[in-house]
This record gives structure tokens, C-alpha cells and sequence, in this order.
């Protein structure tokens, strides 16, 4: 049989037919065109020696592309990996910080209307560390936390102060974890100076129109307080241990006695609300996100003295000539309002540090008691 009959045998093949050669035969590498020898064994065509070469290069190029890609792989894959499992959501946390006036409220606003609409945060968690401020802006913060939290998980975190406004902003949250050592948590009450009498002044349009008579102004902040002290029993009636006159004395407690009275949920911080905030809403892997004041929250309140002695706080408040009345807590109410501004009444009982200041109104009667009992029964509301 030719070469050209015979197919190609590779070294492999050829051990199939070693019977068949002799001992000792051997091949002629020249003979002309691949043509058997006296051996009967035949050397390989020029041709097929290159094919076989070039099947070899191949081979070793396929190999060193593997090992090239795998290379590249193992560089790129942590990569890829980190992008595929990115976390699983954010957690918002918003500070509530200082005295509450217009711009903290505005703040406050902003940032929950922010975690609303934003598809990646899937819990906010508000953190306090304030005596309360303005009754109106401290308001606008409960409904906006309220708002929030009937779409994602609420948390809030007190560290020293959150108690009066404060404490009424953070009610809505479905839990409200304290400092140990936090000094004021709770204090549902407002706080109030002595309502100017003022009779016909022919400089006004009407008799009350540079300040209303004491009563008036009792009766107001009496429905402030009032107010208040419903919003906190709707949000929170179920887990405080007080009964409603209880609650009325305006106490604030001590981050410990908060959590023993139901005030607050759980003793802790920041951080731990994060957590728990995330797995209340499933996140397994999440980042955090702080939404801080773009600049420092005012140490105290912007009051008005006017002529007549009544106190108001801003300046848009000028013409209503009323009595100052805030959401503070009397803990707070130095660092918040100032040592020039003197806190006459209460709806609670005020701290023994005050007793001789400030607990009677301009009428002469005991404004802590008479306050206290008409917060209790709520009949003035």
C-alpha cells in the first residue's frame, strides 16, 4: 500500500501495529515523496509535519489565552461581584438638633419629603438630641414624621435632650430608642410668660391688638397643651405606663426612667436605631446616609421684647402681641430661650429650681395647678 493509502498515524497509532515491524527496522526521513522504505514503514509528508506543528502553536496559544483569562478574570471578578451585590438599600438618618424654629422644621420637611420619594431609602432614623422651641414648627415635624412613617420604618435616637416639641416630633416613630444617661426624654407640656394686660390704645384697631388679656392667654396655652398631650396619647397611649394625669404633669425623665414608664422603647444609640431600623425593613446590607443642617442650628430663639413687656418669638410674630409660649422643656428653657426671658407658668409642674420665679401667673393665681388640672381633664380643649 502508498503513503497515499496509508492514513496518518501519530506516535499513539503507531503502537497499534509495532507487531507488525521488525526489531531494529527504521524509516528513511528522505525518501522522496513519503515513498516506503524496505522496512514498510514510511516517514510523513513535508505538508503534514507543518500541519501537525501548526496544530501544536495552536494548541499552545489556546492554553496561554486560557491562562490569560483566567487571570483576568480572578482581577476583575471582586469587581463585578461588588457591583452584582451593592447594598440593599438606605437607611436615612435626619437630625433634629437644638432649639425648634422654622428652619429646623424646614429641615426636617425636606429630608422625610427626600426619603419619601427616594426609591433607595427604605428607612429613616431620627436623631435628637433637643429641649423643644416654637409649639407650631415643633407640629410640622410630628406630621411630617407621621406622614413618613406610615410608608417605611421610623426610628429615633435620643442622646441627651428630647423632650417638650422635640418629644412631640419623634412620637410618630415606631420606636424611640434613649441615651442611659439622656437627662430630659418626655416633658408633654408647654411653657409660658405672663400675658401683659392691655386696654383701648388708640395707637391699635381693636382693644386686644397689642396683646390679649391674661385669661385669653391662658386659655391658649391651656389648648397648645392640650393638643399636645393628645397627639402623644394617640401615638404612644399604648405603651406608656401613666394614666393620662399623669402624663399631663409634664414630667421629663431620665433616658432609664423613660424606658421603664414607656416613653421611650429601648436603651440605646444611634447606631443600634440603625440597625434596627434596616432589619425592620428587610435590608440585609444597607448604607446610611446623614442628613445634617447645611449650616448650625441657632443656639436659641429669636425673641422680640415689645414696649408693653410681652415676649414674641420672630419677628413675623410681632403684630400678634401675645405672651411668649413654647414647646420647652424647663430643663431646656435657659439654653433655648436665655437667661433675659423669665418663665412665669406651666402646664406641668414646673422644676423645684423655678418654684419661686415663676409659678404664678400675671393674674396672681397658681398657674402650675390650675394648668395641670385643666391639662388632666382636657375640658378646655
Amino acid at each position: 500500500m502508498s503513503s497515499e493509502d496509508r492514513p496518518w498515524k501519530t506516535p499513539d497509532d503507531a503502537g497499534d501495529d509495532a507487531s507488525d515491524d521488525a526489531p531494529g527496522d527504521a524509516t528513511t526521513p528522505d525518501a522522496p515523496g513519503g515513498e516506503s522504505t524496505a522496512t514498510g514503514w514510511s516517514s510523513p509528508p513535508r505538508d503534514t509535519l507543518s500541519a501537525l506543528a501548526g496544530r501544536v502553536e495552536t494548541r499552545h496559544a489556546l492554553a496561554a489565552a486560557a491562562v490569560l483569562a483566567l487571570a483576568a478574570g480572578l482581577l476583575v471578578a471582586p469587581g463585578v461581584y461588588g457591583a452584582a451585590s451593592g447594598p440593599d438599600g438606605t437607611v436615612a438618618v435626619v437630625e433634629i438638633d437644638g432649639s425648634i424654629d422654622s428652619g429646623t422644621a424646614q429641615h426636617v420637611e425636606d429630608s422625610l419629603r427626600d426619603a419619601r420619594t427616594n426609591d433607595s431609602i427604605e428607612a429613616v432614623v431620627l436623631e435628637v438630641d433637643s429641649g423643644g422651641g416654637l409649639p407650631a414648627q415643633s407640629e410640622r415635624m410630628y406630621a411630617a414624621v407621621d406622614r413618613t412613617a406610615s410608608v417605611m420604618p421610623v426610628f429615633a435616637a435620643v442622646d441627651t435632650l428630647g423632650a417638650s416639641g422635640a418629644y412631640l416630633a419623634i412620637a410618630p416613630a415606631d420606636e424611640i430608642y434613649v441615651a442611659p444617661s439622656a437627662q430630659a426624654v418626655g416633658s408633654v407640656g408647654v411653657a409660658g410668660t405672663a400675658p401683659a394686660p392691655s386696654g383701648p390704645n388708640a395707637g391699635t384697631t381693636g382693644p386686644d391688638k397689642s396683646g390679649g388679656d391674661p385669661d385669653t392667654q391662658r386659655e391658649r396655652r391651656q389648648t397648645l397643651a392640650n393638643l399636645f398631650l393628645e397627639n402623644v396619647i394617640e401615638q404612644r397611649g399604648d405603651e406608656i405606663d401613666l394614666d393620662r394625669e399623669a402624663i399631663a404633669h409634664a414630667d421629663a425623665y431620665l433616658g432609664t426612667e423613660a424606658v421603664e414608664n414607656g416613653f421611650a422603647d429601648e436603651l440605646g444609640f444611634v447606631d443600634g436605631a440603625v440597625a434596627a431600623a434596616a432589619a425592620e425593613a428587610g435590608l440585609d446590607d444597607y448604607a446610611v446616609d446623614t442628613r445634617r443642617t447645611e449650616d448650625a442650628v441657632p443656639g436659641g430663639i429669636s425673641l422680640l421684647e415689645r414696649d408693653d413687656g410681652t415676649v414674641v418669638a420672630g419677628a413675623s410674630d410681632d403684630e400678634l402681641g401675645d405672651g411668649l409660649i413654647l414647646a420647652v422643656a424647663p430643663e431646656a428653657w435657659d439654653e433655648t430661650v436665655g437667661d433675659d426671658v423669665v418663665m412665669t407658668s406651666y402646664t406641668g409642674r414646673l422644676p423645684a429650681r423655678g418654684s419661686d420665679a415663676g409659678t404664678t401667673s400675671a393674674g396672681g393665681t397658681d398657674a402650675t395647678r390650675d394648668d395641670a388640672t385643666a391639662t388632666s381633664g382636657g375640658d378646655d380643649r
